[in-house]
């Protein structure tokens, strides 16, 4: 009936099982988990085991899955990123068909700066990366957060960085914890604003 301090789990078998992972949640109100996914561009939903995939969200009652992506991208520097569209609508176009009452939100990528001369100027493809991520978002029906026009758009991040307390990491690419949460509190306004929207649209 409390929250225990410690838990242990202790398997026995002739082979060891395959864990995916713990489901501690309840079974009344909404939950939220977070997966952090390192160094990852989100093009590898097609490579899972779809089926086994399919089933998690269905047996844990999935229906909003945020994905936010992209600023793995950028040291990848390319003239067009038609690739990584198409290679991302593809993600999507594959959870919305094994998770048909799915919502999907994608959240964009960040701001991100290089030194230039004595000044920090935005990486030249991290607009083309969130055009792409966009496009393969409205091409799906998924909804779009743009987090790179939200926090200022070209040349945003050094305003971040330099601010007191800084907002931005000194590698002008990653928020602070303090960053992190001000970009959350401007995500969730921005979601509950057009959900209420919604909701007086509906009466």
């Amino acid at each position: 009936e409390t929250t225990p301090q410690n838990i242990r789990f202790e398997f026995e078998a002739e082979d060891s099982p395959d864990i995916y992972g713990f489901s501690l949640e309840g079974y009344s109100g909404i939950n939220v988990d977070n997966i952090a996914m390192r160094g990852s561009g989100g093009l590898f939903f097609t490579k899972m085991d779809l089926n086994m995939l399919s089933r998690m969200y269905r047996q844990l009652n999935t229906k909003l899955l945020i994905l936010q992506f992209g600023g793995n991208t950028v040291p990848n520097v390319r003239k067009s990123y038609n690739y990584y569209r198409k290679a991302f609508s593809r993600q999507l176009r594959t959870l919305k068909r094994i998770a048909p009452d799915l919502t999907i939100m994608v959240i964009g990528l960040a701001d991100m700066s290089k030194k230039d001369g004595d000044t920090y100027i935005t990486y030249p493809n991290v607009p083309l990366i969130r055009d792409a991520l966009k496009q393969a978002s409205f091409e799906n029906n998924c909804a779009y957060w743009d987090m790179y026009e939200a926090m200022g758009g070209e040349n945003s991040m050094p305003s971040w960085v330099f601010y007191n307390p800084p907002l931005g990491e000194k590698d002008f690419t990653h928020f602070t914890p303090q960053g992190a949460r001000y970009i959350a509190k401007m995500f969730y306004n921005a979601f509950m604003y057009e959900y209420n929207r919604y909701l007086r649209k509906k009466k």
